[in-house]
């Protein structure tokens, strides 16, 4: 009984998240597809202008995965009134940073994506893209504010649903305004962008539909949301801001290794760009669990049933290792067919099944990093610490061997990115460590009053 609970649980929360990741890289994955139809130019620009909603996803992600912590250590005390208080401060902050980036690429996108390529196609490209992409950034951000959330009180299933309606939504528009279907102009690059906007759109109005005609925990009205006073907005700051500086930190990271390999010519960018959206689907199975991690984690930590969270993070642990090791044979044997797919020229191609096969030799190690860093040690109000674990390997060890391997050794990308996945093993041996000690159980919410 007691094992059937658990994966009762964990089935309800990872699988919609799971499904809803998949369709979300799915939307990626068609785009990169059918723009990949287009050429290394395009897909290069495409690549460019998301890494520019990279980074402000990360930033999001982190204020919403910050607030989800404590609404998963509230939901475990079923405490209505101070959940619905975090929601308004992820809500006014993300709204805020979906704001910001909104405007610096309708204005700046030509700097913006001169910072990755200098290629004037790829620009110009780039420029189309993202100037209408980017206005989905407030849709996003509301979307992600509710459907997070829902996470935090184990009902995963409606940003589940939101997601996949917007999937079908992005590829009917994606192939009517690509390629110029139903008499609708040939737009390109462009007509990808117009068609995510679309599909943001959608999402974001069903969400707030189901939550708002049903007895949803978020359906909060705007005064339940805005009511915290300052020392409530300290206290939900303490645990989300090292979630939100460890995004931003770890996400400026990332777009530095993009800004490297993008200087390292078209063809470097473009096989970067085609590795990462392949692993991302490989991924999927690892969010799910490691956001369904954080959740139950929470939920037994802010009940203060401290050994049933570390019986949770127990199991959570082998299933992982055993679900790496089966999407990491699938990874190496399927890179070839899925690599067929692009129209790309034989050194694209090379250095894209090199790095999808060092990704594949690596991914167990990835695995448990995700695990244990977004999950278990996160949900277990252990914020601070994984802020350190993050700027360590990222700054003193991935991104100077990635200039190193770059820009003095001068090695194919591919050899450059082997380099960088060294940080992961490094990563992996720390938050090992930091799980054994069990220092990482704290209940963040058992000092907040409810209202």
């Amino acid at each position: 009984m007691k094992n059937s609970s658990f994966y009762n649980t964990l089935l309800k929360i990872a699988f919609p998240i799971m499904i809803q990741y998949f369709i979300t890289s799915s939307i990626n994955l068609m785009d990169s597809f059918m723009i990949g139809k287009l050429g290394e130019e395009s897909v290069a620009a495409l690549g460019i202008a998301n890494q520019y909603f990279f980074l402000f996803n990360i930033i999001v992600m982190g204020i919403f995965s910050g607030c989800n912590v404590l609404i998963s250590q509230f939901w475990g005390k079923k405490d209505i009134v101070n959940i619905r208080k975090v929601l308004g401060i992820s809500l006014v902050l993300g709204l805020s940073v979906s704001i910001i980036f909104t405007f610096a690429a309708r204005f700046f996108s030509v700097e913006i994506i001169s910072i990755f390529n200098k290629d004037k196609m790829v620009m110009n490209l780039g420029k189309s893209y993202l100037s209408v992409v980017s206005i989905s950034y407030i849709f996003i951000a509301v979307s992600l504010a509710f459907g997070i959330g829902s996470r935090g009180v184990q009902k995963a299933f409606l940003p589940m649903i939101c997601s996949s309606f917007a999937l079908i939504v992005n590829i009917f528009f994606n192939y009517v305004l690509i390629f110029g279907k139903f008499n609708m102009p040939a737009m390109g690059v462009r007509g990808a962008a117009v068609a995510t906007l679309i599909a943001r759109i959608c999402e974001m109005t069903l969400i707030l539909i189901l939550i708002y005609k049903r007895k949803h925990v978020l359906n909060a009205s705007v005064k339940e949301m805005l009511e915290f006073d300052s020392g409530f907005f300290k206290d939900t700051m303490k645990v989300a801001v090292p979630v939100v500086v460890n995004e931003i930190c770890w996400g400026l990271g990332m777009v530095i290794y993009s800004v490297i390999y993008g200087n390292m010519g078209t063809k470097a960018i473009a096989a970067v760009q085609i590795c990462m959206t392949i692993q991302n689907m490989f991924f999927i199975i690892l969010f799910a669990v490691s956001n369904a991690a954080c959740v139950m984690v929470g939920n037994e930590v802010g009940k203060d049933d401290f050994e049933k969270a570390k019986d949770y993070s127990k199991k959570l642990i082998k299933i992982c290792s055993i679900l790496s090791l089966v999407m990491a044979l699938a990874l190496s044997l399927s890179s070839r067919s899925i690599l067929s797919i692009y129209n790309v020229s034989h050194e694209v191609y090379d250095n894209a099944l090199f790095m999808l096969l060092i990704t594949a030799f690596i991914l167990p190690v990835r695995f448990m990093n995700v695990l244990l860093i977004v999950g278990i040690l996160r949900g277990g109000g252990d914020t601070s610490y994984i802020l350190k674990i993050e700027l360590g390997t990222m700054w003193l060890i991935g991104v100077p061997l990635c200039l190193i391997g770059a820009f003095f050794m001068k090695i194919p990308v591919y050899q450059v990115y082997f380099l960088v996945t060294l940080e992961e093993v490094v990563k992996c041996l720390i938050s090992i460590k930091r799980y054994k000690s069990q220092k990482w159980i704290k209940n963040l919410v058992g000092s907040i009053n409810a209202a």
